[in-house]
């Protein structure tokens, strides 16, 4: 018969109910079964359509396992913000990465899948739930959000020199170049704005452990890549076409699972490494030229420590970011709060218990590091403002939120205007939103209830559709799908004004493809298939036609045109081979 799974949100991580039994409730077309985040109704014998099975999820066995009702119509009181009319989501119950806790207690109506595609909500009373009118201000506001999205737009295809006859305008380009014998900067962007990085994908580096972290220094000059097994390792980015050389590999210290996020200072001095502990580690990366970099050995490993934070016990620091000066850090922590930490005088400046949940995200907006954002597990962005701290003693309430994923966030990548940013959520969206348009003080919110589903994205699919869950009172200006943001904090960017526009977003996905889609258009451009598994972590370098990606196989992909010469000579061996025979002395 059909087989079900229901994970509390009070039952420890692993743990499986005691007994095994399943029950079945006839419903008027079959069978009615509750998995405790779905109801799913189809003919018996059935079973609904699920994703492909990913590694580390459990699957499903002969074994039938306990399926309880929890009853999700019991209305808690909310905690909510003064500062907001509505406030955000409650808490819940304590599960560690479940997104549950910041709405157990919220009272959402159930969710009914049917066999034949059907989406029923139901409130407290059972009945379906109507959609609203738009009011007036719904109006409003969408047309604020269009408006916003449409001046994006314009802004990059004047970058990129946008027409919709692109062969006729990219032959009128090369017919100039011809002429006048150069481009100028802006034609240049505008001819490899429609060129995406293609060929095959060439292995830089394989090793035996999950990679987390990839992604290239502001200046494309190195890449950077974090794993599991405690390894931080840097690469030489040459001029095109030419294998990368491992400049440095760092052995992290304090450990805790793995390195969950890294920043390199503006002037490529400093690297930052986080290990989901309350004190990060500082590595000048110039200082000695051993490629291995072993504490109190070959370098100085320099604690960063943020001190006490607002649990009881110890913290993690789950996300970091420079600043644009590089005088300050930005860390988003697993006690949900945020931390500026003073580089310089080696303190913590300013915290803020920010969030109900876990803070797995951090960014600043512009240059300046006045302006800087936090995502979490309770699906809230928050705007802060550092100049709105008069006193000096830290911010202890956010300046705007802005409401939109109806699951946890995982990363944040701004534009760099200081206007427009990106954001994954575990709702399997990317979101683009205009800072602009985020709710203040005082803001009324309407006070419709978004789908809860019990769930964890570490071993479970999205029980969800993505195109239809919405949140009420989404202040994003336009959603891609297409991604899976699965069993890791999965990270998205924008790709460089250099030779792009920033015309492209991109993300990593949980089966293992990199994601491309086009702002302008509104649909996906490309995909990138190599990695065997997930890929968390990507990136697209500056100023050259070249995207990189990790895996958690352990691999280090770079994908560009290659010269045909160049294929021929690197065919059959990975770029890794040439990497570590030039790096004597390295594991």
């Amino acid at each position: 018969g059909l087989v079900g799974r229901t994970w509390r949100a009070e039952r420890p991580r692993g743990q499986r109910p005691a007994q095994n039994t399943v029950k079945k409730y006839r419903s008027g077309g079959g069978v009615l079964i509750d998995f405790g985040f779905i109801m799913v109704a189809g003919q018996g014998g059935s079973r609904p359509e699920q994703d492909e099975p990913f590694e580390d999820q459990a699957t499903d066995s002969d074994e039938e396992y306990d399926l309880e009702f929890v009853d999700e119509d019991e209305d808690d009181d909310e905690e909510t913000d003064d500062s907001f009319s509505e406030g955000e989501e409650s808490e819940g119950g304590s599960g560690p990465a479940s997104n549950t806790r910041a709405r157990a207690a919220a009272g959402f109506p159930r969710v009914t899948h049917y066999m034949d595609g059907r989406v029923a909500e139901t409130g407290n009373e059972g009945a379906p739930q109507q959609n609203p009118v738009p009011s007036a201000s719904d109006e409003s506001d969408r047309a604020q959000k269009a408006e916003s999205l449409e001046r994006l737009r314009g802004i990059l295809q004047n970058d990129v020199g946008w027409d919709s006859s692109q062969r006729h305008h990219l032959s009128s380009l090369i017919r100039t170049r011809e002429c006048a014998g150069h481009w100028s900067p802006s034609k240049r962007t505008r001819v490899s704005s429609r060129v995406l990085p293609h060929g095959e994908p060439e292995v830089v580096d394989t090793g035996n452990s999950r990679a987390y972290i990839g992604h290239f220094a502001e200046e494309g000059n190195v890449f950077i890549a974090g794993f599991q097994n405690q390894t931080i390792r840097l690469y030489d980015v040459c001029q095109a076409h030419q294998p990368w050389q491992l400049r440095k590999e760092i052995v992290a210290r304090s450990l805790n699972w793995t390195i969950t996020d890294t920043c390199l200072s503006p002037n490529n001095q400093l690297l930052v490494y986080a290990t989901i502990s309350p004190t990060l580690h500082a590595v000048n990366i110039n200082a000695s030229d051993d490629v291995r970099s072993i504490q109190n050995i070959t370098d100085v490993h320099i604690p960063l420590d943020f001190g006490e934070g607002f649990s009881d016990g110890s913290f993690g620091l789950w996300a970091i970011n420079f600043s644009g000066d590089g005088k300050f850090i930005l860390a988003g922590s697993s006690d949900y709060a945020t931390y500026l930490y003073d580089v310089e005088a080696q303190r913590v400046v300013a915290k803020a218990h920010a969030h109900k949940d876990d803070v797995n995200t951090v960014c600043f907006m512009g240059d300046s590091g006045q302006v800087y954002l936090s995502g979490s597990d309770d699906c809230m962005i928050k705007v802060w403002d550092r100049r709105c701290d008069t006193r000096g003693e830290g911010l202890s309430r956010a300046q705007g939120i802005l409401p939109g994923h109806t699951e946890g966030l995982t990363y944040m990548s701004p534009k760099g205007d200081g206007r427009y940013f990106i954001s994954n959520g575990k709702d399997q969206k990317c979101k683009l939103w205009d800072i602009r348009a985020m709710y203040t003080s005082g803001t009324q919110m309407k006070k419709h209830r978004t789908p809860r589903f019990f769930w964890d994205y570490r071993w479970q699919p999205y029980p969800g559709n993505p195109n239809k869950v919405k949140h009420p009172n989404d202040r994003s200006i336009a959603t891609f799908t297409g991604h899976r943001v699965l069993q890791t904090l999965i990270r998205c960017r924008w790709s460089p004004a250099e030779t792009t526009g920033q015309r492209y977003i991109f993300s990593g996905s949980q089966c293992g493809s990199l994601f491309v889609y086009d702002v302008i258009t509104g649909k996906k451009t490309a995909v990138f298939r190599f990695h065997r598994s997930v890929m968390r972590d990507c990136d697209w370098h500056p100023n050259q036609p070249l995207l990189a990606s990790v895996g958690w196989e352990g691999s280090v992909v770079r994908w560009q045109k290659l010269p045909e010469d160049h294929r021929e000579a690197t065919r059959g061996r990975g770029a890794g081979d040439a990497l570590w025979e030039s790096a004597p002395g390295s594991d």
